[in-house]
């Protein structure tokens, strides 16, 4: 039986153009660092396109809201936030879809 309160979140994000490859080592580095900080956080797993480089997606799992709201208002999450939006290497903002299991 899948734990009810675990929380699953798809992330989708479009790099400005002509800056996916620089939005792709951002990322990866962001990986890394909420892997390491975030014990709630039981995936975060970081996907490229194969037919459109320019989008990124995350897959996302937590085991319960409050770690998500753990991982959305840590300061280094809003680092990155604010220097994605200053090096302008996104074209609008993320798209966030959260999804209950409903069976493993």
């Amino acid at each position: 039986m899948p734990n009810q309160n675990e929380v699953t979140v798809v992330a989708r994000l479009r790099a400005a153009p002509g800056k996916g490859d620089a939005l792709a080592a951002m990322l990866t580095e962001q990986v890394g660092v909420v892997r390491s900080a975030e014990p709630g956080c039981l995936a975060y797993r970081l996907h490229r396109s194969t037919t459109d480089p320019d989008l990124f997606v995350f897959f996302e799992r937590y085991v319960d809201a409050a770690a998500f709201e753990v991982h959305r208002n840590a300061p280094y999450v809003l680092a990155y936030r604010e220097r994605r939006q200053r090096e302008g290497l996104a074209a609008g903002p993320v798209e966030i879809e959260m999804l209950q299991v409903l069976a493993d």
